[in-house]
Parts: structure tokens; C-alpha cells; sequence
């Protein structure tokens, strides 16, 4: 990854999402959702390129009230998970779970699925440090506006890359530093169905400790089932 020099000399981190909220349909038409449904579908491989494993899940978002939804199914069954009320719930094969650690897992699970796919919107977030590095080239090809976002002081907290395209400022891409391991995911396409340009299909690419790619760790595809409006 190389650093360019800017001379949008006006550019801030919040000037730049502000923007890329514009260009993915405007806050105004965010606010206007008030529950999303989806399915995305996972393939993970190993370094050698070998299709390791296929997740699919179905997922729904509602914001008023708010609450996430996931159903998917494994060799031991069909599970059902949401965090209405504040509260996580988890049910395997329609019998609940109560075990504090699969609670928390799966809590975990619930917020993440939000965080990734609905954004930018997310980095409004009165909560997250955002800092503009100015423009950068991926992949030595793809110019991007870089701004890096933290939620914590902790050292080992995730920290994350957002990289907005200088041509339209749509995302572009994110890289994200989890558990001493970095990953570029970059989005290929984006839906058409919402005016909001969410995530189609993505790839994602662990790095090495050079930032250089290692190998194809993911590809996700996303569909829209059902969108309704407030």
C-alpha cells in the first residue's frame, strides 16, 4: 500500500464520510429503513486455495425498534439468534441455549453483522476516532482516501482502514487489524436494489506483516430479500 500526496487540502475523515454517505444515497434515505433482509453467503479457503468451508446465513436488520436477526444451519442444525430488548437470544434446533459464553459469542455475531454491512452510515458513530492519512493506492492500482478508525485505547482492540474511492467516494474497501491478524476486504460490486450501494460481493485477503496479500481467506456474497420503508 503507498501513500500519495493530497491536495484536497480540505479533507477531513469527517468530510470524507460525510461524502461517502452522499455517494451511497444520503442519510436522509438511510434513515428512511426501517427493517433490511438479506442473505449473505461465506466461502472460506485455505492457503493452498482449497474451498475450506460454506456458510450461509440469513440475516434482518430492524430500526425501529432496533434488533438483529440471524438464521443459519450446520451439521448440528438450524440455529436462530437476535438481540430484541437488549436481551440475546439463542435457540438450537428450536431449544434455547443459555450457556453465557455461546450468549456472548453470538451477541458478538449479531453486532458485527450490523457493523459490516451497514456502512458507511455506521462511522457516524459518536464513538469512533477517525483520522484522515490522505490518499493511498491498493493493491498498486485502486486510489483511495484512507481514514482510520479506532473504538478504544485498549492495544488490542480491532483497528480499521476505510477506503474511499477518489472518484466517486463510494467504499471502496476496509482493512481491519483483529487478534494480531490484518485483512484487506475489498468491495467487488455493490447492490442495486436500495439506492444505498450496500455490499454485493466482497473479498477478503489476509496480509503479511509487510501489508502485502498472503492468500484469498473469503469471498461473501450478499442478496436483498426484502427492504421496507418508514
Amino acid at each position: 500500500m503507498v501513500f500519495l500526496s493530497c491536495t484536497e487540502d480540505q479533507l477531513s475523515a469527517d468530510s470524507v464520510i460525510q461524502k461517502s454517505i452522499e455517494a451511497h444515497g444520503g442519510e436522509a434515505l438511510w434513515n428512511q429503513v426501517s427493517t433490511i433482509t438479506y442473505t449473505k453467503n461465506t466461502r472460506l479457503f485455505t492457503p493452498t486455495k482449497v474451498l475450506e468451508e460454506e456458510i450461509s446465513q440469513k440475516i434482518s436488520h430492524a430500526f425501529h425498534p432496533f434488533y438483529t436477526t440471524l438464521e443459519w444451519e450446520n451439521s448440528e442444525g438450524h440455529f436462530y439468534a437476535n438481540n430484541r430488548n437488549e436481551t440475546t437470544v439463542l435457540l438450537k434446533n428450536q431449544t434455547r441455549i443459555t450457556d453465557s459464553l455461546f450468549l456472548k459469542q453470538t451477541k458478538t455475531t449479531l453486532d458485527a453483522a450490523l457493523y459490516v454491512f451497514w456502512q458507511p452510515i455506521k462511522l457516524l458513530d459518536p464513538l469512533a476516532r477517525k483520522e484522515y492519512l490522505g490518499k493511498q493506492l491498493l493493491l498498486d492500482s485502486i486510489e483511495v482516501h484512507s481514514v482510520k478508525i479506532s473504538y478504544s485505547d485498549d492495544p488490542n482492540a480491532d483497528l480499521w482502514h476505510y477506503y474511499f474511492s477518489t472518484k466517486n467516494f463510494k467504499l471502496r474497501a476496509v482493512k481491519v487489524e483483529h487478534n494480531h491478524r490484518s485483512s484487506l476486504i475489498i468491495n467487488e460490486s455493490y447492490e442495486t436494489k436500495t439506492g444505498l450501494s450496500l455490499n454485493k460481493t466482497r473479498k477478503s485477503y489476509f496480509l503479511d506483516t509487510l501489508n502485502q496479500i498472503e492468500y484469498l481467506r473469503a469471498s461473501y456474497d450478499y442478496e436483498i430479500l426484502e427492504v421496507l420503508w418508514r
